[in-house]
Formats: structure tokens, C-alpha cells, sequence
């Protein structure tokens, strides 16, 4: 995984096999087509009438993007503070090295804007820049649409220990050691935020909260050690896996 520095930097979702809470290749694949399918049906139903465009923020190597390049009928461009230069992706995406807070783009120039798994790796004093930033490059009426993991699941997702989210603080990096992940607790840092935070943040620099959903992955995702327990999970229906949401930037927002 790379350092998660300050802005939008998204750790990397290396895949380690061969632990019981880790996902199996075809596990992820059913991961991340879930995720770009459910993300690319919110941007069909909530996008603008004659959207054309759209932005994946922190976007990785363009992986996610180039799914939503498949599956939308909009142009995709994607930033990420990781990448050494800017390049361009199999499906053709412009790939730009920026942070979230300070991208390389005129004002009002997007449709859309996609925010995927990448809100609890902004350092706090980088939130709200963040978001202003992204109400910035959309167009009035344009959406943020996006997911958010909810640290408090009973299998934090990206240490993969139980209720790691709830640990204090001091205790959190003497927790990891017992990570299955094999990453650094540093390199593979998060925050311990949750949709709360974020609605907060986004209405404050103008947004208007459109949708904000609970989401689980479909049991094909999960580890086989897990499946029983996130069933169980599921149908409880609460604490979810994570949350899903769309923002709009409203005629009379800031800007």
C-alpha cells in the first residue's frame, strides 16, 4: 500500500491472499464490480439531464474509473496525489497527479464527481478544503457521488480485526500488529470517520444532501470465514459494511 498522505490519497488496495479474513482474487473481482455498478447506477439516476463529463478523486490508478468509463456515458478524468506523473489508463483516462484539495481544473467544469472509499484517508485538517475543492470543479447542478466504510462494522475493513474502530486511539497501532493484512499500520493509515462527518462538511461548503444509504456487498464478496456472520450481519440491517451517498451543488450554493 502507498503512504496516505495528506489530501485525498487512497491506500492501495494490494491484494494479500491466504488469510481467512482476506478476499480471494475472485472475491474482489465481485468487490469492485458491486462497487463500480453500484456507484454508476447512482450516477444514472441523480446525474444531470445533459451531463457529459465526469471526475474520479482519488482515483488510484484509474482501475475504478475505467469501470465507470464501461458503464456511464459520461467522459472520465481521474486525480490522485500517488501518482508520479500524469498518464493515461487502458480505457483512455486522463490520470492527473494533484491532491483533492487543490486539482488542476477550472471551475465548474465537471458533471460529476466520484469520491469512492477515499473520505476516511483525508487527513482532518483536509476535509473541508477537500470538499470546497470538489464544489469548485462541479457544475450547478452537478452531483458527488460516492462510498464511505463504516469503521465501526464488526470487521473494520481495512485492518480486517474485529471492532477495530472502536479501540482507542493509543491502542490502535498495538491492535494492527495482529493485522492479517501485512501492512504498516503508517503506510496503511485511515481515520476513524463516519457519514455523519462527511454530510456535515459537504452542507457547510454547499452541497444539498440528495441520498445517503447503508450498503452491504453481495455474500460473493466476503471471505468464506466471514460469509456466516456478514449474512447474519445483513439481515439484522444494522451498522452496514459501508454507506453510499450523492451530493448536489444547488443553483444558490457557494462556490
Amino acid at each position: 500500500m502507498a503512504t496516505i498522505v495528506k489530501g485525498t490519497g487512497q491506500a492501495k488496495s494490494a491484494l494479500v491472499e491466504g488469510g481467512s479474513l482476506l478476499q480471494s482474487r475472485a472475491e474482489w473481482e465481485v468487490r469492485n464490480d458491486s462497487l463500480a455498478r453500484g456507484m454508476s447506477n447512482l450516477i444514472a439516476q441523480y446525474k444531470p439531464v445533459h451531463a457529459t463529463t465526469g471526475l474520479d478523486v482519488g482515483a488510484e490508478i484509474g482501475g475504478l474509473t475505467d469501470r465507470f468509463t464501461a458503464l456511464t456515458q459520461l467522459k472520465w478524468q481521474a486525480v490522485d496525489p500517488d501518482a508520479n506523473e500524469r498518464s493515461v489508463s487502458p480505457r483512455g483516462v486522463e490520470l492527473y497527479p494533484a491532491f483533492g484539495h487543490e486539482m488542476p481544473f477550472q471551475s465548474e467544469a465537471f458533471d460529476c464527481v466520484t469520491f469512492v472509499n477515499v473520505f476516511e484517508h483525508v487527513s482532518p485538517e483536509w476535509r473541508v478544503a477537500t470538499l470546497r475543492e470538489i464544489h469548485r470543479v462541479l457544475r450547478t447542478g452537478g452531483i458527488l457521488v460516492g462510498q464511505l466504510p463504516n469503521p465501526y462494522f464488526p470487521i473494520e475493513s481495512h485492518s480486517r480485526l474485529p471492532f477495530f474502530g472502536y479501540a482507542p486511539a493509543w491502542l490502535r497501532p498495538l491492535y494492527w500488529r495482529l493485522t492479517p493484512t501485512g501492512w504498516n499500520y503508517e503506510t496503511a493509515h485511515f481515520f476513524i470517520v463516519t457519514v455523519k462527518h462527511l454530510k456535515l462538511i459537504a452542507e457547510d461548503v454547499g452541497f444539498e444532501t440528495v441520498l445517503i444509504r447503508k450498503f452491504n456487498y453481495p455474500v460473493d464478496a466476503i471471505p468464506k470465514a466471514m460469509r456466516g456472520l456478514a449474512s447474519l450481519h445483513s439481515r439484522l440491517g444494522v451498522l452496514p459494511w459501508s454507506w453510499q451517498f450523492v451530493f448536489r451543488k444547488g443553483v444558490s450554493t457557494q462556490s
